[in-house]
């Protein structure tokens, strides 16, 4: 019984795989917290080429190149 409880005090196969889970959870956290940070500006900027490609589409042009329908 004294040999189980060194050996199950001693090994680390367990502890580094809590680790990991730990550091890959740190991980997503901080890319969720990117996300809410970041969505009025990519939700901004999506409308923003919506609106580019609807006049685009709409009037023939890209830019100022393009023949007039």
């Amino acid at each position: 019984m004294k040999n189980l409880i060194q050996r199950f005090v001693q090994e680390e196969e367990g502890q580094s795989t809590v680790e990991y889970m730990l550091l890959i959870s740190v991980v997503v956290i901080a890319i969720v917290a990117a996300a809410y940070v970041f969505l009025p500006f990519f939700q901004e900027g999506t409308e923003d080429l919506g609106g580019d490609v609807k006049s685009s589409l709409g009037g023939g042009k890209i830019g100022d190149v393009g023949m007039d329908r």
